[in-house]
């Protein structure tokens, strides 16, 4: 396997964690902001009948408004406050909004990885509906921006950029956020964020783990044979079988904001570097892949490996603890890796 020595990786400007950091903040409270507006009425409205002023409520865009009493002091109290709350967290995220512009332009100058915007649309809106980190991780190519964020360094290779992208399924794992904290019962499926971005997102009926909008962008949606099935809200019917994506559901996912190319804030939720690193080295090799997409594959598990020598020792080690972990397959792929790269896990760097 070839080498990445660590002169192959370009570091960043040594104000990028600050200017990083600074966007992630903003970001924190403009998706606080957002979240709160999301639990909200979408509406409240008085509504004339031949009784007198009732006030009516409507919880969604798409239904009929109800009317929960007539006017009174009560009703006029809680018609308000709501009014009141939804003028503050709009405020709030307006002025989250023009922070991120700012921040944004600073992590653009100093030439961080950016995500296309038309990926990060969709995964603001899924970060307010809290599917992200709790249901959904983002894995692929997309990962690499926060992987190499997170090293503060400039990939050789790996931060390409792709049209479309993976999410993998993940609530009821050891790496969803849902486990550490409260979130909601009912929840939005992944199809109707989708569609409240762009309505013309429909199943593919002939790869139902896949949907695609008018212009031919498409989403999959992976899944792990543990957590199987999706719940009956979800549309999607992802393969089972694919026991590689029950290794990106090991080890300690990292979280990051990152900048869009036209200027904006998204989040990304991606697998533990090293459970990458190796699962695209299995895919390198597994016969049924797209021959295609095979060195690609090599090539980013073969950098993000190096980038965890020599970047994430700490965090994210390289040693006989966590090798001792790994399935015979990938255990194979790493000592590989490791007499190629003159690297002991025993002694690492």
């Amino acid at each position: 396997m070839a080498m990445y020595p660590r002169s192959d990786f370009v570091p960043f400007s040594p104000d990028a964690g600050r200017v990083a950091a600074n966007l992630e903040a903003a970001y924190d409270q403009w998706l606080n902001a957002r979240q709160q507006i999301a639990k909200l009425p979408v509406s409240m409205y008085w509504q004339a009948k031949a009784s007198g002023e009732y006030l009516a409520v409507k919880q969604r865009s798409s239904d009929s408004g109800t009317t929960v009493g007539p006017r009174s002091p009560e009703t006029e109290a809680r018609f308000a406050e709501f009014t009141q709350r939804k003028a503050d967290f709009k405020n709030q995220a307006a002025g989250a909004d023009a922070a991120i512009g700012d921040r944004a332009a600073q992590y653009r100058a100093l030439r961080l990885p950016p995500i296309p915007d038309r990926q990060a649309e969709i995964l603001r809106a899924l970060d307010v509906a809290e599917l992200l980190r709790n249901d959904l991780m983002v894995v692929g190519t997309n990962a690499f921006i926060a992987y190499s964020l997170l090293c503060n360094v400039r990939f050789p290779v790996g931060v390409e950029e792709t049209e479309d992208f993976d999410l993998a399924w993940c609530r009821d794992s050891g790496v969803s956020l849902a486990r550490a904290a409260a979130v909601p019962a009912e929840r939005s499926s992944l199809m109707a964020v989708l569609q409240s971005v762009d309505s013309s997102f429909r199943l593919n009926e002939r790869k139902p783990y896949q949907a695609v909008n008018s212009s031919g962008y498409e989403v999959e949606l992976l899944m792990a044979p543990s957590l199987a099935p999706l719940p009956k809200t979800e549309v999607f019917e992802p393969m089972v079988s694919l026991v590689e994506q029950e290794w990106l559901l090991q080890g300690h996912p990292v979280s990051a904001v990152v900048a869009t190319v036209r200027q904006r804030a998204c989040p990304l939720y991606v697998p533990d570097p090293r459970w990458m690193a190796l699962h695209k080295l299995w895919l390198a090799r597994k016969p049924r892949r797209n021959a295609l997409k095979k060195p690609k594959d090599l090539r980013q598990g073969r950098v993000l490996l190096s980038a965890c020598r020599y970047f994430l020792a700490d965090a994210y080690p390289l040693d006989i603890d966590w090798v001792l972990q790994l399935p015979p397959e990938l255990r194979d792929l790493f000592h590989d890796w490791a007499r190629e790269n003159r690297f002991d896990p025993a002694h690492p760097d």
